[in-house]
């Protein structure tokens, strides 16, 4: 049932339902995280839950949507480009601004990953997150040619280059990585700021 047609009280144990989840999927995955534990965790009873969704998969890619087009879309619609090739603001600020928004929906952004490799809707979704990211540093790689740098950099294939090593560093390090290497949100900042800027200006 579509939202904008619920009542007050059911957009209100739509908004639980969707809280829980995210809770969830955010602390035991999507997969370790089963309908009876949300309804549990929500309040509410398994009957209430069909009332608004499906399945669990339908729940998933409600929040996907909702993150992409509520938090995602809009964040890049204020993103300045760099004033100049000294303007380590550009890269610190946006770096740390899509750090923290895949940190705070990790849950959602490795179930739809996880998910994309066998649906195509969340493999459609996915892929508008990657565009998003996408889009911004193509256009910075085209900033920076204005500049004078970077002119034998194709801005597209680029943008795709460091988008996914970005979603990759992201996952890994934001959920447990397993590989012995602790990094605080600062060094993981750095890390990809300082990635980004040199490969647009070489310094």
């Amino acid at each position: 049932m579509a939202a904008e047609t619920l009542s007050a009280k059911g957009q209100q144990t739509r908004l639980a339902i969707e809280q829980a989840a995210r809770k969830l999927f955010a602390e035991r995955g999507f997969h370790g995280t089963t309908l009876a534990d949300i309804t549990s965790a929500a309040g509410k009873s398994p009957a209430v839950f069909y009332r608004y969704f499906t399945d669990k998969e339908d729940l998933l890619a409600a929040l996907a949507q909702s993150f992409l087009h509520d938090v995602v879309e809009p964040s890049g619609l204020s993103v300045p480009l760099a004033e100049s090739p000294d303007d380590r603001e550009f890269f610190t600020s946006v770096v740390t601004g899509y750090w923290n928004m895949f940190k705070q929906n990790i849950g959602i952004m490795i179930a739809v990953a996880q998910l994309a490799a066998t649906q195509r809707r969340f493999a459609a979704v996915q892929n508008e997150f990657r565009r998003f990211g996408m889009d911004i540093v193509a256009a910075s790689v085209r900033r920076a040619q204005e500049q004078g740098y970077g002119l034998e950099l194709n801005p597209e294939h680029t943008a795709a280059a460091i988008a996914l090593l970005f979603e990759n560093f992201t996952t890994v390090f934001v959920g447990r990585s397993g590989l012995g290497m602790e990094l605080s949100d600062e060094d993981a900042i750095a890390t990809l700021s300082t990635i980004w800027k040199k490969t647009l200006y070489g310094f």
